[in-house]
């Protein structure tokens, strides 16, 4: 019999093309695909701090600028996407668990979208999947927007 697993899909949604980073000075760039990011007050994204609600995913960021220098790329809003669970987590984050943005990698710095146990107030998402391990840090998961 076959196996089936969930995966992250750019294709599963449409992304929505945005002014990236909190300004001209403070772009992001394509080390910054992957991770979380929420509304800004100036018609753009910005990363996430540690418990923020997770608005979207950074999928894509071009080499022109908008908005007086602002970076410009594209956001996932929903579907499924890979996250690693954060060293801040204590605790073990079970399949039907929901996340919020753990301590983020630096801006301009490669890295995976870090998560956090905690329901967030606007926008939820729920763990679906362990990649690796049992969803303590450092282990990889599948979360979904709900």
């Amino acid at each position: 019999m076959a196996s089936f697993k969930f995966a992250s899909l750019v294709t599963e949604s449409i992304p929505v093309s945005a002014a990236l980073g909190v300004d001209a000075n403070n772009k992001l760039d394509s080390n910054d695909n992957g991770k979380a990011v929420k509304l800004g007050t100036a018609q753009n994204y910005v990363l996430c701090a540690t418990g923020d609600d997770i608005e979207g995913t950074l999928i894509g960021v071009e080499a022109h600028t908008v908005n007086d220098g602002f970076s410009f790329g594209s956001v996932k809003e929903d579907g499924i996407v890979e996250v690693e669970v954060a060293a801040a987590e204590v605790g073990t984050i079970a399949v039907g668990d929901f996340v919020v943005s753990g301590i983020p990698v630096a801006r301009n710095t490669a890295g995976n979208l870090m998560v956090i146990a905690g329901a967030g107030a606007d926008y939820k998402w729920r763990v679906i999947q362990h990649i690796t391990g049992t969803g303590v840090s450092g282990d990889k998961m599948l979360i979904k927007r709900v």
